[in-house]
């Protein structure tokens, strides 16, 4: 038996940047940083029979990998030459649809696990691209570079990106003291909703590429708070970096009415009243099925 494991991720500055309606023409600069919080991927052999055995947040038995309803776990059998008679099984220690790069992270788990198991030699940076050709290509998704190159390199990390799409990733080292009070400052809570990505991406991606000047205008300024926050965390400057936080939401619930909901907008006033500096909400924002703590 085989056993991986992928982090999720928040984002410290410039997200968006990653999207190709952006990139394709401006180019992207972001920071995302991986937590300790995982999915995880097992993967044996069956000595007793040929069948496919996939569980996730349901149950697959399949006879042939063109069978297997899971776009995900399928597009990722497609590129290797695994032998029938073999399961896998996915953990999340956090639910899907909360902003934190879980697809990401799970095609990259996938795909380490796979490379273990046929095996083949790929470095980390050919898992990224990998599982960034499989969700906004193959698949079609309104997605992003940032998640799997989080998930692949993990730690707090720096992603140049290119107007083709190539990605310059490099850890980005902090003095411990700096990392220290990041730890003490960064709170992460959950809001009690979820999200469909999807939707909200599709409109950001056609929103940034120049549909509205005015989204366009906004994701400007998004690049530019990557670049500061880089430079106030290089400087130890935590304080400064949370204010630039507000400033990145702000900005980006200008983008699109989506992004955020009533229910969101309470949490974070009240965050703010009671000594916050700032805050975002995580991933491509919007809800659905919103509702406050204890509702």
């Amino acid at each position: 038996m085989k056993i991986v494991r992928a982090p999720l991720r928040i984002t410290l500055g410039g997200g968006g940047t990653d999207l190709p309606g952006w990139y394709q023409q401006h180019g992207g600069f972001l920071i995302t940083a991986a937590i300790d919080k995982y999915i995880y991927l097992t993967g044996s052999r069956r000595i007793h029979d040929e069948k496919i055995w996939l569980s996730y947040s349901d149950v697959e038995v399949r006879d042939a990998v063109s069978e297997i309803e899971h776009q995900h776990f399928a597009k990722c059998l497609e590129e290797f030459e695994i032998p029938l008679g073999f399961e896998l099984h996915s953990i999340a220690e956090l639910p899907g649809n909360t902003g934190l790069g879980s697809s990401g992270a799970f095609l990259v788990a996938v795909i380490k696990l796979l490379s273990e198991i046929e095996p083949r030699a790929m470095s980390t940076q050919d898992i990224a691209e990998l599982a960034c050709r499989i969700e906004m290509i193959d698949l079609g998704r309104s997605s992003g570079k940032q998640d799997p190159y989080a998930s692949a390199f993990g730690g707090i990390t720096t992603l140049d990106i290119d107007r083709e799409g190539n990605v310059t990733a490099a850890p980005f080292k902090l003095p411990p003291r700096t990392k220290k009070q990041l730890n003490n400052c960064l709170k992460l809570y959950s809001t009690g909703t979820v999200r469909e990505s999807e939707d909200v991406l599709k409109d950001q991606n056609l929103d940034i590429g120049g549909a509205k000047q005015s989204a366009a205008d906004a994701m400007t300024r998004i690049q530019e708070i990557g670049y500061e926050s880089r430079d106030l965390l290089v400087a130890g400057d935590t304080d400064g970096f949370g204010r630039l936080l507000d400033d990145h939401w702000q900005t980006k619930k200008s983008i699109s009415g989506k992004m955020s909901a009533p229910a969101i907008d309470a949490l974070y006033a009240f965050a703010m009243q009671n000594g916050a500096l700032g805050g975002k909400v995580v991933g491509a924002g919007g809800v659905r099925r919103p509702r406050l703590f204890g509702s």
